[in-house]
């Protein structure tokens, strides 16, 4: 199996060979269901507003092991803080530590830099938020994870496979509205952003 067809030497796929290549995507709404309900099996203590039907709809876009790791990570965070079982806000951790890497509790930022994340993360809500083609904020943080100084987290409210110029464009503006909102505060904009949009 591979994720590059199209560097696979080309002896390899003369027929009678491995001629036949099947595609199989990233699993739905009912696909994640099913992975989140065989790996919420070996969590033996779950809170009682913990769903597999609410879990797919917070990972649209996740693989399979992808899940897997939310489950793991949603367990050790709970282990973590001595908790009795795994809640729905331990998942909410899991699912941000996978989206967005580990949490930097050890960078510190100054008050400057914290409102100018502020402001650009609220640029990408914002726009987000007013455009009619643009999925749906779910999430603003302005805690530093992996090479993001914060980030806005937009979940589309069903799966597509097709998706219009219009939803592009409405994506490309919400991108960009982080940079906006720093040029009209600050009238200059800052260095190492990584959207998570």
């Amino acid at each position: 199996a591979t994720n590059r067809p199209d560097v696979l030497d080309s002896a390899l796929l003369r027929p009678g060979r491995f001629d036949r290549q099947i595609s199989i995507d990233k699993p739905d709404q009912k696909g994640r269901e099913q992975i989140f309900k065989v790996h919420l099996k070996k969590l033996t203590k779950l809170g009682p507003n913990v769903t597999p039907e609410k879990l797919a709809s917070l990972t649209p876009g996740f693989a399979g092991a992808e899940i897997a790791n939310v489950c793991n990570e949603a367990a050790l965070i709970a282990a973590r803080k001595n908790k009795p079982m795994v809640d729905m806000q331990d998942f909410h951790d899991a699912i941000d530590r996978v989206i967005g890497g580990l949490e930097k509790k050890n960078k510190i930022i100054n008050e400057d830099e914290k409102k100018i994340v502020a402001y650009h993360e609220a640029g990408h809500a914002l726009v987000g938020s007013v455009l009619p083609n643009s999925d749906p904020v779910h999430k603003v943080s302005i805690i530093s994870r992996g090479s993001a100084g914060g980030y806005t987290l937009s979940l589309p409210t069903d799966d597509r496979k097709l998706h219009s110029r219009k939803s592009f464009i409405d994506e490309i503006a919400m991108t960009l509205g982080g940079y906006a909102a720093e040029e009209m505060i600050y009238g200059d904009i800052t260095t190492d952003r990584k959207s998570v949009v």
